[in-house]
C-alpha cells in the first residue's frame, strides 16, 4: 500500500512537471531577439522600428512556422512558414540577411538564422499588394496584423 501512494506521488510530480513548462523558451523554439532601427519586411509583414522576438511555433510538416512576436508585449505580429535556409560559417555573423532591394524600398528579410548554428529559416520574396503593418492593431488593409490579432 505504501508503494502504491510512493508511485503516486512520484507519478503526480512528473505530471505537474511537464505541463507547468509548456511555454518556456528553449533551444527547440530558437527564440532570438531581434532589434531593428528601419522598417523591415518579412514576407508580407512589415516590421516598424522596434524589438521582436522571432521564433520556431509548432509545425507537424518540415515547412518552418515562424512566430514573430512584439518583444515589450509579446503580442504576436505575424505566423509566416519559410523553408530551411543554410550558412557554412555561422560563427560571428548576423542573424538577419536580407534580398538586394532597390533605393528606396524597404529592405526584405531573406533568412533568418538561429544563433552561432548553420541553419535557420528562409522566407520567400512576397511582394502584397497591401502589406501588413506591425505596431498596429489593424493592417493598412482593415483586417488584423498579420493574419492575427
Amino acid at each position: 500500500m505504501k508503494s502504491i501512494r510512493v508511485l503516486t506521488v512520484v507519478s503526480i510530480g512528473l505530471l505537474a512537471g511537464f505541463f507547468a513548462n509548456p511555454l518556456k523558451a528553449d533551444g527547440f523554439n530558437k527564440e532570438t531577439l531581434v532589434k531593428i532601427d528601419n522598417p523591415v519586411r518579412v514576407q508580407n509583414t512589415i516590421l516598424v522600428p522596434g524589438s521582436y522576438i522571432f521564433e520556431l511555433g509548432p509545425s507537424p510538416t518540415d515547412m518552418h512556422v515562424v512566430w514573430i512576436r512584439n518583444a515589450n508585449n509579446f503580442h504576436l505580429i505575424a505566423t509566416i512558414v519559410g523553408d530551411s535556409a543554410y550558412r557554412p560559417n555561422p560563427e560571428g555573423t548576423k542573424n538577419l540577411t536580407f534580398y538586394h532591394t532597390a533605393a528606396g524600398q524597404v529592405p526584405t528579410v531573406k533568412n533568418w538564422y538561429f544563433a552561432d548554428e548553420d541553419l535557420g529559416v528562409h522566407f520567400d520574396n512576397l511582394k502584397p499588394a497591401v502589406p501588413a503593418i506591425a505596431g498596429n492593431h489593424a493592417s493598412t488593409a482593415g483586417g488584423p496584423v498579420g493574419g492575427m490579432h
